[in-house]
C-alpha cells in the first residue's frame, strides 16, 4: 500500500524536476535595433533606419524585427544573441573577414582552460543594435567549401597558407564554409590560420569540429569557448539569394572520468533542435536549406557514436514536408556522396543528398613531400586534398571537387594497370579507376586501344594507389592513419588477348550535374 500511495507523489516530482531542467532560466531581456548602416561606422546614428523582417535568436527562440527592426527577446546568464543575415545583405567583418552577426552575453567570461576563452563581458547594453549593409541580391552565386584544415603546429599552418589560399585569391566566390576540424587540437593556432584564410578576401563561416573543443572544459556545454571566442556561435543561420545556410554543431563532448578518458559522438542535441525548430518556421518551402556540419548523418567508415550524428531521426522529423535540402559534412578525411532515404530514416519523396566533403589536409598532412616541401596530402581513400565549389541557382546548385594545386579537370586517376605487365598477368589484372569526386549517380566507361567502350562497375575497396603510397611512406603519415574504403573506385577486366607493346586506356566520366570528364593512360604488355 505504501509504494502505491507515494508513487504518484515521486512521479510529480520528477516530472517537475524534468520540466525545470528544460526550460533555459532566462533571467533578463535584451532588446535592440537591426539597422541600416548607411556610413559603415558601425554605430546606429540619427536618420538610420531599422530593417524589418530580420530574424534575431538568443539560441532558442526565434522574433522577427518589427516594422522599425526592433526587437526583444528573454536573455540568461550566458547566451549568445544573434542574427540570420537577410538575403541582399551583408553583415560587418572583423579583420580577418570573419563575419559578425552575434553578440556574447557572458559576464563572468569562461571557466578556466588550458586555451582561452571568453573575456568577461559585463552588463548588456541598454539597446544592442546590429548593423547592416545593404548589397546585391543574386540568385546565382558561388561558395567555397573546404573540411578539416586540420593543421597540427606552424609548419602545417604554412602547409596551408601555400597549397591552398593563393589558388583562392581572386575567386568570384561571395563566401566560403569550413566544415569543423579548423584546428588539430592546439588551438593557438586560430589567430594564425585565421590571418592567412582572411587573404583569400571573402566571408567565412565556421563550423566547430571534435578536434576545436577545449578538451578539459567541465561538460559539453564550455567545450567550444576558444571557438566561440574566435567565430561566435556554434550553431546560428544566414541567407543568400534563394538558400537558407544553417550551420550546425553536432560534436557532443564528454570529458574524462576516473575511469574513462574524454570522448565525443556525433549529437546535435534537444537545445539545438529547438533553435532549429524555431529558425524553420520562418523559412519558406521552396527554399533551399543548405545544412553545414562536421560528423555526417551517414558513412561508409561505420556507424559508430563517433563517425555519424546519432539523433539523426529528430532531425529529419524537424525537416519533414521539405524537399530542397542538402547535407555537407567533413570529419572521415574521405570524399562520400550519399543519397539518404528511408532506410535511413529520411521520408521525403526523394532520397536527400549529403557530401562528405574532401579535406584541405588530406591525410592530415600526410605522405611524402613535392618540390615545394608540401606533403601530397592525398586522403586515405586516394582522393587529393582540396575543397569544393558550388554554384547556387535559385534553389538548385551543381557542385565540383578542385584538387588542390591542380587544373580543375584532374578528376580521374587510372590505379591499374601501371608500368609493365606480362602476358601472363594480363587474365588477373583489373582496370581500377579512382572518381575522385563519383558517386552512384555517375556514369564511368573506359576505352582499350581500339576496342568499343565498356561501362565500369563502382566497387567499393580500397584505393591501390593510396595503399601503395602508404606502404612506400609510412614514416611520413601520422601512426593512425591507415587506407580505408573509397566510394568512388570503378572496375573493369583488362582485355587477357592483348598482344606485347604499348597500350591506351581512356577513361570517361559524367557526374549527377553533367560535368564530364576525361583520362588516359598508356601501359606496356611485356
Amino acid at each position: 500500500m505504501a509504494k502505491s500511495s507515494t508513487a504518484p507523489i515521486k512521479t510529480f516530482i520528477i516530472f517537475i524536476l524534468v520540466f525545470l531542467v528544460c526550460i533555459p532560466l532566462w533571467s533578463a531581456e535584451v532588446s535592440g535595433i537591426v539597422f541600416l548602416d548607411a556610413n559603415k561606422n558601425l554605430r546606429l546614428d540619427p536618420g538610420e533606419k531599422g530593417v524589418p523582417g530580420v530574424l534575431v535568436s538568443n539560441q532558442q527562440d526565434v522574433v522577427k524585427t518589427d516594422l522599425n527592426g526592433r526587437y526583444s527577446l528573454p536573455v540568461g546568464d550566458e547566451t549568445i544573441i544573434f542574427i540570420t543575415k537577410p538575403a541582399g545583405f551583408a553583415t560587418p567583418l572583423d579583420k580577418n573577414n570573419l563575419p559578425q552577426f552575434y553578440y556574447i552575453h557572458q559576464p563572468k567570461g569562461s571557466p578556466p582552460t588550458k586555451y582561452k576563452g571568453v573575456d568577461p563581458t559585463g552588463p548588456l547594453p541598454k539597446s544592442l543594435n546590429f548593423p547592416l549593409f545593404k548589397t546585391d541580391n543574386p540568385e546565382s552565386f558561388e561558395v567555397i567549401v573546404m573540411s578539416d584544415p586540420q593543421p597540427l603546429n606552424a609548419e602545417e599552418i604554412g602547409f596551408i597558407r601555400d597549397d591552398i589560399v593563393p589558388e583562392l585569391i581572386g575567386t568570384k566566390a561571395l563566401f566560403g564554409i569550413t566544415l569543423g576540424d579548423i584546428m588539430f587540437d592546439d588551438l593557438t593556432l586560430y589567430d594564425k590560420y585565421n590571418a592567412i584564410i582572411s587573404q583569400v578576401g571573402i566571408p567565412f563561416y565556421n563550423v566547430p569540429g571534435n578536434h576545436d573543443m577545449n578538451y578539459d572544459a567541465p561538460d559539453d556545454h564550455y567545450a567550444l569557448e576558444t571557438f566561440k571566442r574566435h567565430y561566435g556561435p556554434p550553431y546560428y543561420s544566414f541567407d543568400y539569394g534563394k538558400v537558407h545556410f544553417i550551420v550546425l554543431d553536432d560534436v557532443e563532448w564528454h570529458p574524462k572520468t576516473d575511469k574513462k578518458k574524454g570522448w565525443y559522438q556525433g549529437m546535435i542535441g534537444e537545445p539545438q533542435l529547438t533553435w532549429l525548430k524555431n529558425d524553420l518556421q520562418f523559412v519558406g518551402k521552396d527554399k533551399l536549406i543548405v545544412f553545414a556540419m562536421h560528423i555526417p548523418i551517414r558513412t561508409i567508415l561505420g556507424k559508430s557514436r563517433g563517425a555519424t550524428a546519432m539523433d539523426k531521426e529528430k532531425l529529419f522529423e524537424l525537416l519533414k514536408g521539405r524537399e530542397h535540402i542538402l547535407f555537407l559534412a567533413g570529419h572521415t578525411h574521405t570524399l562520400e556522396h550519399h543519397f539518404l532515404g528511408k532506410d535511413i530514416g529520411w521520408r521525403g519523396k526523394k532520397p536527400v543528398h549529403q557530401l562528405i566533403c574532401a579535406t584541405v589536409c588530406g591525410s592530415w598532412w600526410g605522405g611524402p613531400k613535392d618540390e615545394r616541401g608540401i606533403p601530397v596530402a592525398d586522403q586515405r581513400d586516394g582522393t587529393p586534398n582540396g575543397y569544393h565549389i558550388f554554384r547556387f541557382e535559385g534553389n538548385t546548385y551543381t557542385e565540383r571537387f578542385k584538387p588542390a594545386s591542380r587544373g580543375i579537370d584532374y578528376q580521374i586517376r587510372i590505379c591499374s594497370p601501371v608500368g609493365k605487365i606480362t602476358r601472363e598477368e594480363l587474365k588477373n589484372t583489373q582496370i581500377i579507376v579512382n572518381v575522385f569526386d563519383g558517386s552512384e549517380r555517375s556514369d564511368v566507361e573506359c576505352q582499350v586501344d581500339t576496342c568499343s567502350p565498356a561501362k565500369m562497375t563502382r566497387t567499393i575497396m580500397e584505393d591501390p594507389f593510396f595503399k601503395d603510397l602508404y606502404e612506400d611512406h609510412k614514416d611520413s603519415f601520422k601512426s593512425f592513419v591507415k587506407p580505408r574504403p573509397c566510394s568512388h573506385i570503378w572496375t573493369a577486366k583488362l582485355p587477357d588477348n592483348l598482344k606485347p607493346g604499348i597500350h591506351r586506356i581512356i577513361v570517361r566520366t559524367t557526374d549527377q550535374f553533367g560535368n564530364s570528364y576525361t583520362t588516359a593512360r598508356l601501359f606496356e604488355v611485356e
